[in-house]
C-alpha cells in the first residue's frame, strides 16, 4: 500500500518521505476514492424474531381487553342525577363530535354512572334522555388526549320532547389522573410559533425547555447524517430537555408508537404540522409503559376524516435573508502552542470562531385532503408534505492554490400520511393509520465556514474530495398503527392496538476498501513504532476537526469513511381492560436493530 511504501521511505532514509510521494499517495487516494461505490448490506437478525413475535401479538389480541387507550384518544365520564340528587338507572347517554365516526351510545348503571372510552380528542356533543325527564343537551365539551374528564348531568322533570340546551357550565376537570400532562392542541400548533418539528412544541410544557448548552459542541455537527429533528449530537449539544433529562432520553411517540432510535435514543422521525390533530406532552408521572423515557413522552396525534370534506394547499418558504447569522462557538487555536514545558502540559489558545452565514433555501409545498366514503360509516384523510432544502458554503482554499470554492449540500424529505377509520357495527369500530418519510441527502460531508474575523480554517487543507457532492445518504422511515374497538358490554370495551415502526439509514458514496487515511504532511521518524512502523498517537483527524483540535499541518486529515447501514424494528401490541374501579394495562414491545460499517486499518 502506499501508506507502507511512505514507511520504508522513512526507514530507508532515516527522515521525511519525499514531497513527490506525498504528493502521489494524495492523487492515488483521490483515484481510488471516487470510484467507491454506495455500501449495502442486509440483516438476517430480524429472522428469527418473527414468530416470537407473531405468538405474542396473536396473545394480546385475544385475551386482552380495554376501557380507555390513552396513547391517541380520551375518554368521558359521569352520573345522571334528578333535580333531588338522586341517581337515574337506564339513563340512555349518547355522544356525537367532530373526530368521531358516527355515534357511541350507553345506559347508566344502577348507580346512573357512564363512561365513554377511546374518544379521539376534539369538540362533543352530550344527550341524555330518560322517561319522565327532559332530554339533555351539552355541546362544545373538550376531549383531549389522556383525558378523562367528569361530566355530571341533572335531569329536569318533563317529557323527552323537551329539550334542555346547556351553553354555560363549569370547565370539565380530569380528576382521575396524578401525571403531569400538557395538551398542545390544533390552536396552539396554528397561532403560537414554534419550530419546524413537533418536537419544538415541549417546551410549552411545564419543565421542558430548549436546551442548547446540555453538554457537548455549542454547534451542530457538519456531516455527520441522519440528524434527527432536534439535532445531530444525539441529544447533547442540541435538543429539547425535560426535568433535567437529555433530549435523547425523552421518548418520541406517533400515534401511540414509540419511534425512539434504538441504538441512540432520539427520534429521526417528524411529522409536519400539517398532519398534526394535537401533541400531548407528559412531563411526571409517566406509566411503566414509557419505562425507558426518563425526561418525558410527546406524543403526536394525527388528524381524520370527519363527514364534511376538509382539506389545504399550503406552501412555505424560508431561506438564509430571513434569519440571523450562526452562532459563534469556541475552539482551541490549531496553531498553536507546538510543545508543552517540562513540568506539565498547556492547553492551546482559546478562540471564538464566528463562522460565515451560510446561502440556505427551504421549501415545504404541501396537500391534504380529508373526507366521508360514506357518512358516519367510513371516513379517510391523507396529507403530502414534502420538504426541499439547500445550503451552498463558501469556502476560502487559497492555501492550495484554489481560491474560493463552493460546496452544496441538498436533501430531500418526502412526508406521506394516510388514515383510515371505519364504525363497522354499533360494536365494532376500526382504525389504520400510515406515515411515511423518505430521506435523501447529496453532499452530506461539508467543510467548516471560514471565520468573519479571519481566523484560520481547518477545513481549507483539506483535499476537495473530501467534501464530493456525491457522498450522502437515504433514510426511509415507517410508522404503522392499526386497531380495533369491541364494545362487548355496555360497560365492558375491548381494545386490540398493533403498531409497527422502522428506520434504515444507509451511507452511499464512500469507499468500502482500501487505505483509510493520510498526512496532511509528510511522516516523520517521530511518528513510527520501535519497529519501524508508522502510527499516529492523535485522535483520529475526524474527531479533531468536529471538536475544533485540529493542528494544521501535523495531523491525519481523514482517519477514514464509514459506509454504514443501520436498520431498526419495532414492535408493539397495547392493551388493557377496566372497570369503573379498577384497571390493568399491558403492553408488549419488541425491538431489533443491525447496524453494519466498512473500515479499514492500515
Amino acid at each position: 500500500m502506499l501508506y507502507e511504501s511512505i514507511c520504508s521511505l522513512l526507514r530507508e532514509g532515516g527522515g521525511d518521505a519525499p514531497e513527490a510521494a506525498v504528493s502521489s499517495f494524495r492523487f492515488a487516494r483521490q483515484d481510488l476514492l471516487l470510484e467507491f461505490a454506495s455500501v449495502e448490506r442486509s440483516s438476517s437478525m430480524f429472522k428469527n424474531r418473527w414468530p416470537v413475535g407473531i405468538l405474542v401479538l396473536m396473545f394480546c389480541a385475544f385475551f386482552s381487553l380495554s376501557a380507555l387507550a390513552q396513547e391517541t384518544t380520551g375518554g368521558l365520564q359521569g352520573t345522571v342525577r334528578d333535580p333531588s340528587g338522586a341517581v337515574v338507572p337506564s339513563a340512555r347517554v349518547v355522544v356525537t363530535g367532530s373526530s368521531l365516526v358516527g355515534s357511541k351510545e350507553i345506559e347508566t348503571d344502577a348507580s346512573g354512572y357512564y363512561r365513554f372510552a377511546n374518544l379521539p380528542p376534539g369538540t362533543y356533543r352530550l344527550t341524555v334522555t330518560a322517561k319522565d325527564f327532559k332530554t339533555f343537551k351539552r355541546e362544545g365539551l373538550v376531549i383531549e388526549v389522556g383525558h378523562l374528564p367528569s361530566v355530571d348531568v341533572i335531569l329536569e322533570v318533563g317529557a323527552s320532547s323537551e329539550i334542555v340546551e346547556v351553553t354555560s357550565a363549569a370547565p370539565q376537570i380530569d380528576v382521575t389522573t396524578s401525571r403531569t400532562m400538557t395538551n398542545i392542541t390544533e390552536d396552539v400548533i396554528k397561532y403560537i410559533p414554534h419550530g419546524e418539528s413537533f418536537q419544538s412544541v415541549l417546551q410549552f410544557a411545564p419543565s421542558a425547555r430548549n436546551e442548547p448548552l446540555m453538554g457537548g459542541m455549542g454547534m451542530g455537527t457538519p456531516g455527520t447524517g441522519g440528524c434527527s429533528p432536534t439535532g445531530c449530537t444525539n441529544g447533547a449539544a442540541n435538543g429539547y430537555q425535560v426535568g433535567g433529562a437529555a433530549d435523547s432520553e425523552n421518548g418520541y411517540l406517533v400515534e401511540g408508537q414509540d419511534t425512539a432510535n434504538v441504538i441512540g435514543g432520539y427520534s429521526h422521525t417528524n411529522v409536519p404540522f400539517d398532519f398534526i390533530e394535537e401533541v400531548q406532552v407528559k412531563t411526571s408521572g409517566i406509566e411503566a409503559e414509557n419505562g425507558g423515557a426518563l425526561g418525558g413522552v410527546a406524543n403526536v396525534v394525527m388528524k381524520k376524516g370527519s363527514n364534511a370534506w376538509h382539506g389545504s394547499v399550503v406552501a412555505q418558504y424560508n431561506s438564509d435573508t430571513m434569519n440571523g447569522a450562526p452562532n459563534d462557538y469556541s475552539r482551541y487555536d490549531p496553531a498553536g502552542p507546538g510543545a508543552s514545558p517540562s513540568w506539565g502540559l498547556v492547553d492551546p489558545l482559546h478562540q471564538d470562531y464566528q463562522p460565515r452565514k451560510d446561502g440556505t433555501k427551504d421549501f415545504l409545498p404541501g396537500i391534504t385532503l380529508g373526507g366521508p366514503i360514506k357518512r358516519d360509516r367510513l371516513w379517510f384523510f391523507a396529507g403530502f408534505n414534502p420538504e426541499l432544502t439547500k445550503l451552498r458554503r463558501t469556502v476560502d482554499f487559497s492555501s492550495q492554490g484554489l481560491g474560493l470554492q463552493k460546496f452544496d449540500q441538498n436533501q430531500q424529505t418526502y412526508y406521506t400520511n394516510a388514515r383510515i377509520d371505519a364504525n363497522v357495527s354499533k360494536k365494532i369500530r376500526l382504525f389504520a393509520s400510515w406515515l411515511y418519510q423518505y430521506q435523501r441527502e447529496s453532499g452530506q460531508v461539508l467543510p467548516h465556514a471560514d471565520s468573519t474575523t479571519g481566523l484560520f480554517n481547518v477545513s481549507s487543507t483539506s483535499p476537495l474530495f473530501v467534501f464530493a457532492h456525491g457522498l450522502g445518504f437515504t433514510a426511509p422511515n415507517q410508522t404503522t398503527n392499526v386497531g380495533a374497538d369491541f364494545t362487548l358490554t355496555p360497560r365492558l370495551v375491548a381494545t386490540t392496538r398493533f403498531g409497527y415502526f422502522f428506520e434504515n439509514y444507509k451511507d452511499f458514496g464512500f469507499p468500502t476498501s482500501g487505505d483509510t487515511y493520510f498526512w496532511n504532511s509528510a511522516a516523520t521518524a517521530a511518528t513510527q513504532d520501535v519497529n519501524g512502523n508508522c502510527f499516529g498517537a492523535r485522535m483520529p483527524s475526524r474527531v479533531m476537526r468536529i471538536m475544533s483540535l485540529e493542528k494544521a499541518g501535523t495531523t491525519p486529515l481523514i482517519l477514514g469513511f464509514f459506509p454504514m447501514l443501520i436498520a431498526a424494528r419495532q414492535w408493539a401490541a397495547t392493551s388493557m381492560w377496566a372497570t369503573a374501579i379498577t384497571a390493568a394495562h399491558f403492553r408488549f414491545m419488541s425491538q431489533a436493530a443491525a447496524s453494519g460499517q466498512t473500515s479499514r486499518k492500515t
